[in-house]
């Protein structure tokens, strides 16, 4: 392929798998660092320096370093084909680039991918259902909660309006408490805006869907589901039930009219929210009466335990198979591992210092497990302040759907994260509690 006709690739925040396999497949990409890749990533100055050519910014967020980038490549490169943005933590900077490159975009195309209020008002105006919400200008917006609990049933879900992985996430469960939990609010180091939503909560399965577009078309649709919702995995909920946080591939095979009802879905918020390449991470609520209900997208891969699961379903790293979607438009078929694919997110049962972890020489020799990955040590310390808090993700297959559950089952129960509290209190054996 010659420099003329490739496809340029701007690839924003480090990722070695991403690319590596983008350079493999073409010679025109250009990688955006911030401070946080250099300082704590150790990216490959080898691998970096097969890019066409390397920016650094302090921080994605950043307007002027931004903008700065965007000028350089239109001098220099007049057509840039794809900008890839693989976390939350470009999301912002990635879209205005975009927006900068485009020249007429929709200036607030990406903004809806992040702020989860415009987000849902482009896809309810698509004609899909969603819950009803209310914005609070920040904790301390008094008349703002007044409204939310005047116009929305309880119970509700107070959130940041760009947060991530159900961090600083509260349910709220009658109007008299939301004031209380507000002025108690706190947000993750990760967040940076400090405006929140309410909204009505939603019972019912979490569903997700993990895809690749080209041209508006999937080329990849994979549908699983969480044990339980997220919001459910508390540290309180972990301590009767070490098998709580986790997920499963459903087979189109299995069940065709979620998926048929999913795909309908997925078009009309693509419709939405202007998505037509690339990869998103859709999540929804499945009423007790069918109903499926939007709750938020995302457009970039599953974050935390998603891509080693959707890897072993697919058969292949999913970053390669992103890395195809973003230059060639196409990826080869899954080609399972097991028929049956998912995995668990073993953590402590309480807060404190990691005493003890999993044998890995045993879970490498589980028949059940096809992969795991270990996120602390011990001497770490857990504070269970929310869902993606990651330890220990297992990936787990089985040749049926009995069979797969008995696997997750004999792993729950056996392998534990124990903990001490800092005073050397014993805190997360728990040996009284079932497991299961």
């Amino acid at each position: 392929m010659t420099t003329e006709n490739a496809k340029a690739i701007v690839l924003c925040k480090w990722h070695p798998t991403l690319l590596t396999e983008l350079l493999a497949l073409t010679p025109e990409v250009y990688v955006v660092l911030d401070d946080f890749d250099v300082d704590h990533m150790d990216p490959d100055p080898e691998l970096l320096g097969r890019a066409r050519q390397v920016y650094r910014v302090s921080s994605f967020d950043s307007i002027e370093e931004i903008a700065a980038v965007a000028i350089d490549l239109s001098l220099y490169r007049p057509r840039i084909d794809r900008i890839v943005s693989h976390t939350e933590f470009s999301q912002f900077g990635a879209g205005y680039l975009q927006l900068l490159l485009d020249g007429d975009g929709d200036a607030r195309k990406h903004t809806a991918y992040r702020d989860k209020r415009l987000m849902k008002e482009r896809v309810r105006a698509a004609g899909v259902p969603t819950t009803r919400f209310s914005s609070l200008a920040g904790p301390d917006d008094h008349a703002g909660a007044e409204r939310a609990a005047a116009e929305l049933r309880f119970p509700v879900v107070v959130k940041p309006v760009s947060g991530f992985g159900t961090m600083s996430t509260v349910r709220v469960d009658r109007p008299e408490d939301l004031e209380k939990i507000l002025a108690e609010f706190r947000f993750e180091t990760y967040l940076r805006s400090k405006q929140l939503m309410v909204e009505e909560f939603v019972p019912g399965d979490e569903i997700c869907v993990d895809a690749f577009w080209a041209g508006g078309r999937a080329v990849s649709f994979l549908v699983h589901a969480y044990r339980e919702p997220r919001i459910a995995v508390t540290a309180e909920a972990r301590r009767d039930d070490n098998g709580l946080d986790g997920a499963r591939v459903i087979n189109e095979a299995d069940e065709p009219e979620l998926y048929r009802r999913m795909r309908a879905l997925h078009d009309g918020i693509n419709r939405g929210l202007g998505i037509e390449h690339g990869a998103t991470h859709l999540e929804v609520f499945v009423r007790p009466d069918g109903e499926i209900v939007f709750s938020e997208i995302a457009t970039r891969v599953g974050g935390g335990m998603m891509p080693p699961m959707l890897s072993a379903y697919l058969g292949r790293d999913i970053w390669a198979d992103f890395a195809r979607v973003v230059v060639t438009d196409e990826t080869p078929p899954a080609a399972p591992r097991r028929p049956h694919i998912g995995a668990i997110h073993l953590t402590a049962s309480r807060p404190g210092v990691i005493t003890s972890m999993p044998d890995e020489a045993e879970l490498a020799a589980h028949p059940g497990v096809l992969e795991y990955l270990k996120f602390r040590e011990p001497g770490s310390r857990v504070a269970l302040a929310h869902p993606s808090e990651w330890c220990l993700i297992l990936v787990i297959g089985a040749d049926t759907a009995e069979a797969y559950e008995e696997v997750r089952h004999d792993l729950v129960t056996r392998f534990r994260v124990e903990t001490a509290a800092e005073d050397g209190e014993t805190a997360g054996s728990d040996e009284e509690k079932p497991r299961d």
